[in-house]
C-alpha cells in the first residue's frame, strides 16, 4: 500500500505540480514591481470566502486585543488567489527543491488519506481521521520549524510529520498496529508519535497539547 501511495504522488507531481511550482515563480520574478493584484485591492477579493466563516485578508502581521476593531480575526496571506506574491517583501525566496518537497508531501497526505479512509470504511482498520483541507497548514508550519523544535500535534496533523520524513510504512504500521509499529498497536490509529523526529505522540482530547508543552 506505501509502495501506491508513492507512485501516485510521483505521478500528479511530476505532471502538474511542479511544472506549476517553476512557472509561478518565473512569472514572479518577471513582475515584482507590480504586484498588487486587483484581488487585494477590491473589497470583494480582500474578504475570505469559505463556508461559515468571513473575515478580510491582511498582508502584515500583527497581535490582537479587546480593543482591536475587525470584522472577525483577520487572515494573513503572501499570495493572492491567482497564486501571484501580492508584497515583494513577504516573498520567503524559497529554493525549488524546498517547494518540491513541500508540494510532494501535501499530494502524498492527500493520497493517503483517501486510502487510508476507504480502508477504514471497508473495516481494515478500525479507526481514520483525514487532514483534508489542512495540508497547507501543516506544510508551512513544520517547514518554518527546525527539526530540533518538538512537536505536541493533534490528530489532524499528520502532514508535519510527513514532512519531517516520517515513512509511508510507519503510517501504516501505525493505522494497521501490526508488529512493525513503533507503538506496537497500543494506540489508536492516527495517533501517530517518533522520538527520532521530535514528535510527541499525538493524544484523543484537544488542548491538551498546551499544558503538556508546557513542561517540556
Amino acid at each position: 500500500m506505501a509502495n501506491c501511495i508513492t507512485k501516485v504522488t510521483r505521478n500528479i507531481t511530476k505532471c502538474t505540480g511542479y511544472n506549476f511550482l517553476r512557472a509561478s515563480r518565473s512569472w514572479n520574478k518577471l513582475s515584482s514591481t507590480a504586484l498588487l493584484h486587483d484581488d487585494a485591492a477590491t473589497s470583494e477579493g480582500s474578504m475570505t470566502n469559505f463556508p461559515g466563516a468571513k473575515a478580510r485578508y491582511t498582508e502584515s502581521l500583527s497581535f490582537l486585543t479587546p480593543s482591536s476593531k475587525t470584522e472577525g480575526i483577520p487572515v494573513y496571506r503572501v499570495m493572492d488567489k491567482k497564486g501571484d506574491i501580492i508584497l515583494p517583501d513577504s516573498d520567503p525566496n524559497l529554493t525549488d527543491e524546498q517547494l518540491l518537497k513541500m508540494y510532494k508531501a501535501m499530494t502524498s497526505l492527500n493520497t493517503m488519506d483517501k486510502i487510508l479512509y476507504e480502508s477504514q470504511r471497508q473495516g481494515r482498520i478500525s479507526f481514520y481521521m483525514t487532514n483534508y483541507g489542512e495540508e497547507a497548514c501543516h506544510i508551512g508550519s513544520a517547514a518554518a520549524l527546525e527539526d530540533i523544535d518538538w512537536v505536541y500535534g493533534q490528530y489532524r496533523e499528520a502532514g508535519v510529520l510527513m514532512y519531517r520524513g516520517f515513512t509511508l510504512d510507519q503510517f501504516m504500521n501505525q493505522c494497521y498496529a501490526n508488529s512493525a509499529d513503533a507503538g506496537k498497536g497500543r494506540q489508536m490509529p492516527v495517533h501517530y508519535g517518533s522520538k527520532e523526529l521530535n514528535f510527541v505522540t499525538i493524544s484523543s482530547p484537544l488542548s491538551t497539547q498546551m499544558p503538556q508543552g508546557t513542561f517540556l
